[in-house]
């Protein structure tokens, strides 16, 4: 069996990525079991709906470019679970994460960890032993009982709130900003890119009554010049940067990357962070892999997500649009395909492998449908013509299982 094999089966026995715990009682005892790692870094925690990833590799290529060691935490994965783990942006490989895995595996049997909770653990470990000056931190799943927030972060970072998670965090924006305003701290520093006014007014309420300041990103300025397939051309405060994502998605989060690191180290140039934040790859992210026809990957796995992935196309898009589409079982998966078949020549719904066992009637006969990705994927390549574009989109989880037919791994720099 090899490394990658190993390292499955090791994180296979703790139930998978479906097995969620929203609590914090077993994983604190787990942490103080190894003596709290995650207390021994500077660290930035970035919670949020849509854009967290994007924020936290742009904060983390900008750390890097100024010349610290950096440590990234992401999640969810697109083709390896190395991918979670990244130091200086560098994902660990299957030796030394399955290295950590095996020494801490008898720490995750006492304490019943979940998957997430088990390689956050290994996250902390890897970056108290490299020594790293920062960490920046993905939230996994709404902030006050996610398994990452159990540090001291130097800046909590809110992207943006829309409605996902619902079961676990609430049925209204309100409540699910509640959540994730769990990561702020008592006197900490509070850096968001939310635009709505009473949601906003909930963020300056509660860091009110806890003394932490707080900013928003549209406060900046913030312009998009000009958009190609391969990113645009924009203004931040009035300084020129170049992205490498189109979206209107990737200018917030690139506004409110910018916000936070001009407060929190104000000695980093302006033009380190333009050289940082033009070298941010965010693979999965509207990620061109083929040429002729184009072949888009775009892992929009909420309304809000393709309402954003909308706008992108028609700054970007032309000749035919050809859509391959899954969505998991717990999204409003009626609202998504039908917002994607608007937008589309021709659509073909399928199943993501890993979830095909709760693929769901109702599921199917939304539109014409193919069980197998793969196949769906060469039968709408067979009808496009070298100046069409076929886009995958509708989850993560699909893009990462069909990324494999074009790139062997992920990398971000």
């Amino acid at each position: 069996m090899n490394e990658q094999s190993q390292l499955d089966e090791v994180l296979e026995s703790l139930g998978g990525e479906k097995r969620i715990r929203y609590t914090l009682d077993h994983f604190k005892l787990a942490l103080n079991s190894i003596g709290n790692p995650e207390q021994t870094v500077k660290s930035i925690l970035i919670g949020g709906t849509n854009g967290k990833g994007t924020t936290t590799l742009l904060i983390s290529h900008a750390l890097r470019a100024h010349g610290f060691k950096v440590s990234t935490y992401l999640s969810p994965h697109l083709q390896s679970p190395t991918e979670r783990i990244l130091f200086n942006l560098y994902p660990l490989s299957d030796k030394e994460l399955l290295k950590l895995a095996l020494e801490f595996k008898s720490t995750a049997t006492q304490f019943e960890l979940t998957y997430f909770e088990f390689m956050t653990l290994l996250f902390f470990v890897h970056a108290q032993r490299t020594q790293t000056d920062y960490s920046v931190v993905e939230v996994g799943v709404g902030g006050r009982l996610d398994s990452t927030n159990v540090f001291e972060p130097i800046a909590s970072v809110l992207t943006n709130v829309s409605l996902d998670h619902q079961a676990l965090l609430g049925n209204t924006k309100e409540a699910i900003l509640k959540e994730k305003l769990g990561i702020v701290r008592q006197n900490g520093r509070v850096f968001s890119g939310v635009t709505e006014l009473n949601l906003k007014d909930i963020i300056r309420s509660q860091c009110q009554s806890i003394k932490a300041t707080f900013q928003f990103s549209d406060e900046l300025d913030g312009k998009n010049l000009s958009s190609t397939w391969e990113g645009q051309e924009t203004l931040i405060d009035g300084n020129p940067f170049f992205l490498t994502n189109p979206s209107p998605g990737t200018l917030a989060n690139a506004k409110l990357a910018f916000l936070t690191l001009r407060n929190v180290f104000p000695f980093i140039p302006v033009t380190t962070l333009q050289t940082a934040f033009k070298n941010t790859k965010t693979p999965g992210r509207f990620e061109t892999v083929h040429l002729n026809p184009r072949v888009v990957l775009s892992g929009d796995h909420n309304p809000a997500g393709i309402e954003c992935l909308r706008h992108t196309l028609q700054s970007s898009r032309s000749g035919r649009l050809f859509t391959v589409c899954a969505f998991s079982p717990d999204k409003p998966f009626n609202e998504m395909y039908s917002e994607l078949k608007s937008l589309s020549d021709e659509i073909l719904l399928t199943q993501i492998p890993r979830l095909k066992d709760k693929t769901t009637e109702s599921y199917r006969e939304l539109g014409e449908f193919e069980d197998n990705a793969q196949i769906a994927v060469q039968k709408m390549l067979n009808q496009a013509k070298p100046e069409d574009t076929l886009l995958i989109t509708g989850s993560l989880y699909l893009v990462g299982e069909l990324r494999k037919l074009w790139k062997e791994k992920v990398t971000f720099v």
